[in-house]
C-alpha cells in the first residue's frame, strides 16, 4: 500500500470515528421526545446579518450587572461570539401533571474547564458529569460540559436523561418520536429563529395560563382562537434585507380552522389601525401578509423590510 492509500484509508477512519462524536453534539437530538415547547436561535447566522445586528446593539455590555460581567470573565466566555445554536425546551415531568422540566442546549465554543470553575467559586456543587447549581428552590438546577462544543442545562432530570441520549449516541428520538418532531418540516427549514407548541399540552403545564398576553380585543380573540388549535409554529428567517416571518396553526376541525383564520384576519385588520398614526409606513407592510389556509392548517406569511425595522428601533431608542 502506497503512501497516498495510507493516507486515505487513514482519513476514512478518523472521519468514521469522528462521526458518533458530532451527532452527539446536535442539540435537537438531546430535546426530550414529548416536549410540549421547543425553540431554536441561530445566532451564528444572525451574527453575520447587518440586519440581526440590530437586535445585538448594545446586548453585550454587562456594567449594569458587575457581577454577572465578572462571571464572563472569569469563565472565558462571550455568549453573543461564542454561542452559534440556541435550543430551548419544556416537557412534562409526568403526563397528567402540572410540573415541567426545562432543558437549553447551547452549540458553540466553550472552555469547560473555566466554566466549572466559575460556577463552583459560585457554590455549584460537582455531582457525576455535571454540576448542580447552588439553588435552594426545587427542582434544582443543573449544568453540563459534554464536550467542548455543547452546554447542557436546566432542572436537574432533564440534564441527567439528555446526557444520558448523547452517551447512548441515539439521542431521544425527538424528530422520529416527538409530537412536535414531526411537525419540524412544517416550519421553514432555513428558518433564522423558530418555535413550535403543543397547546393543548402546554396549557396543562401552564396551570391554565394564557399562552399569549392577550392585550386588548384583538389579542384575547386571538388567545381565545389558539386554546383550540392543537399545535402553533412561528418562525423568523433574516434575509439582509427583510425580515420574513411566518405561522401556523394546526387542527383536524373544520370551524376551529375558520375561527383562527377570522381572528388572525381581524387581528392583522385591527394592527393596522392601530399603527396607520405612529407608523403609517407599516400599514402597506402589513397588508401585505398573507393568510391562506392548507389542508389541516392556516398559514400566514410576511416580510418586514429592512428600512422598516431600522426606523422601528430609531424611534425606540428615541423614546427612550
Amino acid at each position: 500500500m502506497n503512501r497516498i492509500s495510507r493516507s486515505l484509508v487513514a482519513l476514512v477512519v478518523v472521519s468514521a470515528l469522528a462521526l458518533p462524536a458530532m451527532a452527539k453534539d446536535d442539540a435537537l437530538a438531546l430535546v426530550p421526545a414529548n416536549a410540549v415547547t421547543v425553540g431554536m436561535v441561530k445566532l451564528a447566522e444572525m451574527r453575520t446579518s447587518p440586519l440581526s445586528s440590530l437586535l445585538f446593539e448594545h446586548t453585550d455590555k454587562m456594567s449594569t450587572d458587575g457581577e454577572a460581567e465578572k462571571f464572563l470573565i472569569e469563565a472565558g466566555l462571550a455568549p453573543l461570539k461564542d454561542v452559534d445554536v440556541l435550543v430551548v425546551a419544556t416537557s412534562p415531568r409526568s403526563n397528567l401533571g402540572t410540573e415541567a422540566d426545562v432543558l437549553v442546549i447551547a452549540e458553540g465554543r466553550f472552555n469547560a474547564e473555566r466554566l466549572t470553575a466559575a460556577l463552583v467559586t459560585r457554590g455549584a456543587v460537582k455531582k457525576n458529569n455535571y454540576l448542580v447549581l447552588p439553588d435552594n428552590e426545587e427542582p434544582k438546577g443543573a449544568v453540563a460540559f459534554p464536550s467542548g462544543s455543547l452546554v447542557i442545562a436546566g432542572t436537574e432530570r432533564a440534564v441527567v436523561a439528555a446526557l444520558a441520549a448523547r452517551t447512548s449516541g441515539n439521542g431521544t428520538g425527538f424528530r422520529a418520536r416527538g409530537a412536535l418532531g414531526q411537525d419540524l418540516p412544517r416550519l421553514d427549514s432555513t428558518a433564522t429563529a423558530w418555535a413550535l407548541v403543543d397547546v393543548t399540552r402546554a396549557a396543562r403545564l401552564a396551570k391554565g395560563g394564557p399562552i399569549t398576553s392577550g392585550k386588548g380585543p384583538s389579542g384575547d380573540a386571538l388567545q381565545a382562537a389558539l386554546r383550540t388549535v392543537s399545535t402553533v409554529g412561528m418562525w423568523a428567517k433574516d434575509k439582509g434585507n427583510a425580515l420574513e416571518l411566518g405561522a401556523f396553526g394546526l387542527s383536524t376541525d373544520d370551524e376551529t380552522l375558520q375561527l383562527l383564520e377570522d381572528t388572525v384576519r381581524g387581528g392583522l385588520s385591527a394592527l393596522r389601525l392601530a399603527v396607520r398614526e405612529k407608523a403609517p409606513e407599516m400599514v402597506t407592510v402589513l397588508r401585505a401578509f398573507d393568510v391562506s389556509r392548507k389542508d389541516d392548517a392556516i398559514l400566514v406569511e410576511g416580510s418586514i423590510p429592512a428600512a422598516q425595522l431600522r426606523e422601528m428601533m430609531a424611534k425606540k431608542r428615541a423614546a427612550k
